[in-house]
Order: C-alpha cells, then sequence, then structure tokens
C-alpha cells in the first residue's frame, strides 16, 4: 500500500476498528489491521488485515513495520510490549504512557487523586483484611475492582460484608488478580464525556451525553444529557485536565458518576468508546473520524449535534437466542434509526451492534432506538 497519507495501523480488529476502518474510507486514510482472527469483525469488511496475536511482540513489530502510526482497538496490548516499541522508534498514539492510565486502574486512581482530580477514596488492596479494614473506613457495601483487565462488568465487584471480602479476595489470588477497593458511591446518573485531542494539545469536545447502564453494561446513550449547564461545563473541564494529564492523542472518553451533588471520575478509555457511537450520524464529525484526524495530527473536526435529541441503545445477544437475518428487516421498518451491526457471532449479553436515533424529543427519539434494538436482539415482534 503506498500513499502520501501515512499509514494507520490498528492492532485489534473488532467493532471500534471496523467503524474506524469505515470513517478512513471517505477521507482515503490508508488503514491496516492486526486482526488475532480472520472472523473478526473489521477482518471481514477490510483487505488490508494481518493476522495475528496482539499479545505477542514479535507480531506486534512484524505489523509496525507496514505502518506509519500504531493506534488501537482496545487497551489490552502488553504495556512491555508497548513501550518496546516506542523505544525501537515505533509511533504510538496513544503512547505508551497514555494508554497506562486506562489500563492500570490503581496508577489511574494515584495519579488523578495527586492531581486533585474527583476521584471516589480508594485504596490498593491484597487481602480481605485491607477490604474490611477500608469498610471500617467507609462502610459497607465496598466496590472492588481488578486493576487491569476488566470492561462491560467483568472485574467489578459489589462486596456487602467480610465474607464476600474473603472470597473474592481468594478467587483474585488464586488467579493472581490485583485488586482496588473504592468507597461506594449512590449514583444518581452516569455521564461521558468524549474529546478529541492532536499531539500539541489541541482538543475538540463531544457534548456531555447520559449512559444509561444494567449489570456493568452501557445499553444506551442520550445526547445531550439532561443535566444542568453547570454540571456540564464542569464534566467538561474534568474531560480536559484528564486529557492534559495524560497526554492522549486520539479520542479519549471520559465515565462520571453524578452522586451526592458531585461529578466523580469513574472510568476513562483512550480508544474510540461505546459512549461516542451516537456520533456517526448525531454529530457533524464521529468519533471515528476524528480519531483519524487526531492521529494524523490533522484538523479536527465539527463536535456539535446533528439533531436536538440523539439516542444510541446497543444491541445485547438475547440469551433465547438471537437471529439477525430474521430479525433486521423488521427492525428497519422503525420510523429514522440506523443499524450497526458488527458481525460478531451472538452471544447472551455480548455487544453485537448498535442503533441510532436522531430527533426533536428525547423520550420520542430514545423509543424508537429502543424498539429497534429489541426487536434485532430478537427479544419484541416487530
Amino acid at each position: 500500500m503506498t500513499a502520501l497519507t501515512p499509514v494507520i495501523g490498528i492492532v485489534g480488529a473488532g467493532q471500534l476498528a471496523r467503524m474506524t476502518v469505515q470513517a478512513a474510507i471517505s477521507l482515503s486514510v490508508p488503514v491496516r489491521v492486526l486482526a488475532a482472527r480472520p472472523d473478526d469483525g473489521a477482518a471481514l469488511v477490510w483487505p488490508h488485515v494481518e493476522i495475528g496475536s496482539p499479545d505477542s511482540l514479535e507480531a506486534l513489530r512484524h505489523f509496525a513495520a507496514g505502518c506509519d502510526i500504531l493506534t488501537f482497538d482496545h487497551e489490552l496490548v502488553d504495556p512491555e510490549h508497548l513501550r518496546a516499541l516506542e523505544g525501537e522508534g515505533r509511533c504510538l498514539r496513544p503512547s505508551a504512557a497514555a494508554q497506562r492510565y486506562a489500563q492500570d486502574k490503581g496508577y489511574q486512581r494515584e495519579r488523578f487523586a495527586t492531581l486533585g482530580l474527583p476521584v471516589p477514596q480508594h485504596r490498593l488492596v491484597r487481602d480481605a483484611a485491607d477490604i474490611t479494614s477500608f469498610a471500617a473506613e467507609h462502610g459497607w457495601p465496598v466496590v472492588a475492582k481488578a486493576t487491569r483487565g476488566g470492561y462491560d462488568g467483568r472485574g467489578v465487584w459489589l462486596l456487602d460484608g467480610s465474607l464476600a471480602a474473603r472470597e473474592l479476595a481468594e478467587r483474585c489470588a488464586d488467579s493472581g488478580v490485583s485488586l482496588l477497593a473504592e468507597r461506594f458511591l449512590p449514583i444518581e446518573m452516569e455521564l461521558a464525556v468524549l474529546l478529541a485531542r492532536r499531539p500539541g494539545g489541541e482538543c475538540a469536545v463531544y457534548p456531555v451525553v447520559q449512559t444509561v447502564q444494567a449489570d456493568g453494561i452501557c445499553h444506551e446513550v442520550i445526547a445531550p444529557a439532561p443535566v444542568d449547564a453547570e454540571v456540564a461545563a464542569e464534566a467538561e473541564r474534568l474531560a480536559l485536565a484528564v486529557a492534559e494529564a495524560t497526554g492522549v492523542t486520539g479520542i479519549l472518553a471520559v465515565e462520571l458518576f453524578l452522586a451526592e451533588g458531585h461529578l466523580w471520575l469513574n472510568e476513562i478509555a483512550t480508544r474510540p468508546h461505546n459512549s461516542g457511537h451516537f456520533s456517526i450520524e448525531g454529530a457533524a464529525t464521529s468519533q471515528f473520524q476524528n480519531h483519524l484526524r487526531a492521529v494524523l495530527d490533522w484538523p479536527l473536526g465539527t463536535t456539535t449535534l446533528t439533531a436536538p435529541a440523539v439516542a444510541m441503545a446497543n444491541v445485547l445477544g438475547n440469551p433465547a437466542g438471537t437471529d439477525l437475518a430474521a430479525t433486521l428487516p423488521a427492525a428497519l421498518t422503525v420510523p429514522g434509526v440506523r443499524v450497526h451491526l458488527y458481525g460478531k457471532e451472538p452471544r447472551p449479553g455480548r455487544k453485537i451492534g448498535h442503533v441510532t436515533a436522531l430527533g426533536a424529543e428525547v423520550e420520542e427519539t430514545r423509543a424508537r432506538a429502543l424498539r429497534a434494538a429489541t426487536i434485532l436482539a430478537g427479544k419484541e415482534p416487530a
């Protein structure tokens, strides 16, 4: 592949890489993808794919040799491998240092606390006694998190007492999982802010959105979030502070809790994020195109909404079975929805697609997105 534009290599080939590739087509940006399997979502729709494990340094080196810039579909690449690639002169956007904030929740919490950013009271814990000691100071329940690797509700536990703490600590010790304990917050609303950041620090911030969660999985995103202007401004300020602290290049997603009358940092992602999928139709520039622009150090696109109300609903695999070939035609009869399917095998609770709706009023728009997503998942007849 030859082009004047630098070749971007995406490590990982899931739905985020798939949608980034789609955004690259309109800009004629040359993209290569490192896929673990030939049936990964992006590998199914893109010819410039190399098969190799992102867990293998040799596979990463081989892939990087054909790219000018490396970016990432996920934050699961071994940090030592990232640092090795940088040490060999490879351009990583985001950098290994920026990705560490998303890869290591313990490091993230300590750094943000040192910077005075609002994070819940927390402590790295080694055993049940540490968790119980933390609870003696902050009360039960205690939120326990795996410091590495958790997402979509995995690696997060709500502990209601010392017995649960002991059982979890023993399981984690056996599997080598490090734990972070956090004070439980009575959450009023969950919010997210996405921004794109160029290497020199220029940022384009998307409107604050509400995320609707169940069992640790995002089910809906509503833009703009139904919060007053002061809360929205504070959420944007915190996102910009995180961007400055991490030095991220590309998309940064900052998840927030509104609790006890304040905003608290929850998690961050240094890549395109589920809370920004609405932007494909719902913003003047999608998060995927702005991610490409940012990592190429090109001018960033406008992030304003394209309608007064935008709603996104995830399509999750149905425990009773999901046959998208059968449900898709019915879902498409819902007026004004846009369907995005990821080419993934439907499994119970797995994100296999999303639906976006635009409208003039939040509840009506939200209802259309939810209806189409529910039909797609096979949970409701047309």
